[in-house]
């Protein structure tokens, strides 16, 4: 009797660690980060990124917290640039996430992982092989840009105390500024207009997947699924590189986000965010 309860034991134990390994929901399950309880949704704000900052200082705002406006005056973009979106139509919001885990050094790890979050996502809307990541964070469909992400990252001391990350995604806009040089939307692209409300749901379920592959270290998948990608990824594409135009290859990206290209010459360099300028050629 006893032999029997003991075969019955290992039985069902064999079979929960399997059901654990096979099912995907489970993991999830224990690895939750966002939920519409954590979503705070303002009518107007000057940043979403800012807001998110100002809240972090007098607040220990939780892991997954998002800070979605549905109108923003002064939108951050790369490099110092402004983000601009139609009142109403865009989808602008920032997401509180706390890598304690992730060193700093390899803090372009998270910008893959969100990147490749938003890529699953229009991939879902949109045919796959047009969506791309122009690196080190915009998103592309074709050659037009329909989303940008923006990483602000507070390290003290070798830790990430906390990231926000905020994203705009143009959703229902017709009409760009003649300031903005190639932008599109999903409205311009499917030709039907979206509940912002279930695409930012859906783009956070995406988001989730991937962040839970860097917080369980599979590092290599998204690693090698950014680089695949990638904006001219193994093409040959025109670039402005120490105010000197050149063509050149992207065949790699360092540990530390840095570009690295092939010249035709078969010379190699590395880039950082504001040492490279892709050229948009219409014969390319």
């Amino acid at each position: 009797m006893q032999n029997y309860v003991f075969l019955v034991i290992i039985f069902n134990t064999f079979w929960i660690i399997l059901l654990f390994l096979q099912t995907k929901e489970i993991i999830l399950m224990f690895n939750k980060i966002f939920s519409n309880n954590k979503i705070i949704k303002l009518v107007n704000t000057n940043s979403t990124n800012d807001y998110a900052s100002e809240s972090l200082k007098n607040n220990n705002l939780v892991e997954g917290t998002v800070i979605w406006a549905i109108s923003q005056t002064k939108g951050k973009g790369q490099k110092g640039n402004r983000w601009e979106s139609e009142d109403g139509k865009n989808l602008t919001f920032s997401i509180i996430l706390h890598p304690s885990k992730l060193d700093p050094s390899k803090q372009f790890l998270l910008n893959k992982a969100i990147s490749l979050g938003m890529i699953d996502f229009l991939k879902t809307k949109i045919d796959e092989t047009l969506v791309k990541i122009k690196w080190p964070n915009d998103i592309y469909v074709g050659k037009s840009k329909i989303a940008g992400i923006l990483i602000e990252n507070e390290i003290l001391g070798s830790t990430i105390q906390s990231s926000i990350v905020g994203i705009g995604l143009n959703v229902n806009q017709l009409i760009f500024s003649e300031n903005i040089p190639n932008p599109t939307s999903l409205r311009l692209i499917l030709k039907t207009e979206l509940d912002k409300e279930v695409v930012l749901i859906d783009i956070l379920k995406a988001i989730e997947e991937r962040i839970i592959k860097l917080y369980n270290n599979d590092i290599e998948e998204i690693n090698c699924d950014y680089l695949n990608n990638l904006l001219y990824y193994n093409n040959y594409h025109s670039y402005l590189w120490k105010d000197t135009e050149i063509k050149a290859m992207i065949v790699d990206i360092s540990e530390y986000g840095q570009l690295i290209l092939k010249t035709i010459q078969n010379n190699i360099i590395k880039c950082d965010f504001k040492e490279i300028v892709f050229l948009h050629k219409s014969d390319e």
